[in-house]
């Protein structure tokens, strides 16, 4: 008895896990990567947080373009006075798509993706390297083809919000 409860707990957590595993062929990753390609305009409205003062808002372009044999997204976005470089791609090893974001002032950040495919949206999970118990998400939704909402959230390791974006990119 106490066996198959042991099976019944611990059989939904690998499923769970097989389920949440994204073997995805070079041409499905390729699919992906070009719901982003084109030239976008952005608005974005930063609400107040511990890192945002007062809720403000942005506007801005975006081009993207996939770049070294089609493996790499690469995403140029010009906001008001800020410049970021964004690089995305699908690695097989980890059935995960990988982003770096590297910003005008100097700082970067890493996250992790999973595409889903019924809900047309991607998930990424920041990846804290500092070690401080920031957590983050961003979901994109393709509500379209040419348009993208997205939501940001970043929190501390009390749950307080330290960044909270919802943005939206149009075709051009």
């Amino acid at each position: 008895m106490k066996n198959l409860l042991l099976i019944l707990m611990v059989f939904p957590f690998f499923g769970t896990g097989h389920l949440n595993a994204q073997k995805l062929s070079k041409n499905d990753a390729f699919d992906i990567l070009t719901k982003w390609e084109g030239k976008w305009k952005n608005s974005a409205v930063f609400e107040k947080s511990v890192w945002t003062a007062e809720r403000t808002q942005t506007r801005g372009i975006t081009e993207t373009n996939l770049i070294l044999s089609n493996n790499y997204l690469e995403i140029i976005v010009y906001n008001d006075n800020n410049t970021s470089k964004h690089i995305i791609c699908y690695d097989q090893t980890s059935s995960q798509f990988n982003r770096w974001e590297f910003k005008s002032d100097g700082s970067n950040t890493f996250w992790t993706g999973k595409w889903n495919k019924a809900d047309k949206s991607m998930t990424w999970n920041y990846i804290d390297f500092s070690n401080y118990g920031i957590n983050g998400k961003i979901i994109e939704n393709f509500s379209s083809d040419d348009i993208i909402k997205i939501k940001t959230v970043m929190k501390d390791k009390t749950g307080k919000t330290l960044l909270r974006i919802n943005s939206t990119k149009k075709k051009i």
